[in-house]
C-alpha cells in the first residue's frame, strides 16, 4: 500500500504554493477560480469529498477555497478570464 498523497491534494498544495503569498481572501478566491476552471469534475468532488471528510492534511487555504465550490458549478464567462495571482 502506498502512503502517497493522494494527486487533489498534491495539486491543492501546489496551488496553496503559488499563491499563497496573496492576502488570504484573494488567495482562497484564485485558488477556488482556478480549480473550478481547470479540474475536472471528479477532481472537484474527490476535493469536496475530503473537506466533508475532515481531512486534516488538507492546508486550510485549501479549506476555504473548498468552501468557495459547489458540486458540478462551472461558471462559462469565468472560464474565458485568466485566473492567476
Amino acid at each position: 500500500m502506498s502512503t502517497a498523497e493522494p494527486a487533489v491534494v498534491r495539486m491543492g498544495h501546489d496551488l496553496v504554493r503559488n499563491l499563497g503569498h496573496l492576502p488570504p481572501e484573494t488567495a482562497t478566491m484564485e485558488i477556488a477560480t482556478h480549480i473550478r476552471k481547470f479540474w475536472e469534475p471528479r477532481m472537484r468532488h474527490e476535493l469536496l469529498a475530503r473537506v466533508r471528510w475532515g481531512d486534516t492534511t488538507l492546508h486550510p487555504l485549501l479549506v476555504a477555497a473548498a468552501g468557495d465550490l459547489v458540486d458540478g458549478e462551472v461558471d462559462r464567462a469565468e472560464i474565458r478570464e485568466p485566473s492567476g495571482g
